[in-house]
């Protein structure tokens, strides 16, 4: 039992990937999506004052979880005390950030008549967010290597 700890111990396949999408990847990737739908956007804030409230709400909170992912991921990778708790409460964080997406819009006043291609892209893109993090979630509290790694205490909380 002792060599089978041993032998998953260590930041290395598919949790070096989960680190790499955390720190690297996701944060890229939201920074990128962030700049884009800013761009897109910004012709038609004078026209549609809750269009600029969606995009600038919608800003803050991605901000915090880039920063969050890579607080989040760079834990993990240098293995500090409670880093899974860190990455599975950014998990959380994401996930709620997604469901709250959903209906953001009708919250500022975006109606899905005025722009009927970003509300049904933004849909979709929020159900591909979900079922990312919920299965590097399922991951996390499963993995042999994250339980050697970080102690199998880590992964309840």
């Amino acid at each position: 039992m002792h060599g089978v700890k041993t032998q998953y111990k260590g930041v290395k396949g598919w949790l070096l990937l989960l680190c790499i999408c955390l720190t690297i990847l996701d944060p890229f990737s939201a920074f990128m999506t962030l700049i884009a739908v800013t761009n897109a956007a910004k012709p038609h804030f004078d026209q549609y004052p809750a269009l600029f409230r969606l995009v600038l709400i919608g800003g803050i909170c991605s901000t915090f979880l880039i920063v969050f992912s890579i607080y989040a991921g760079l834990s993990l990778w240098r293995v500090v005390p409670n880093a899974v708790t860190t990455v599975k409460r950014y998990f959380i964080s994401a996930f709620l950030y997604s469901l709250f997406s959903m209906f953001l819009p009708v919250i500022v006043g975006v109606s899905e008549k005025t722009f009927p291609e970003f509300s049904q892209g933004a849909s979709v893109n929020n159900v591909i967010v979900i079922v990312y993090l919920s299965i590097w979630y399922l991951y996390l509290m499963r993995s042999k290597r994250v339980k050697a790694t970080y102690g199998a205490e880590n992964l309840g909380s």
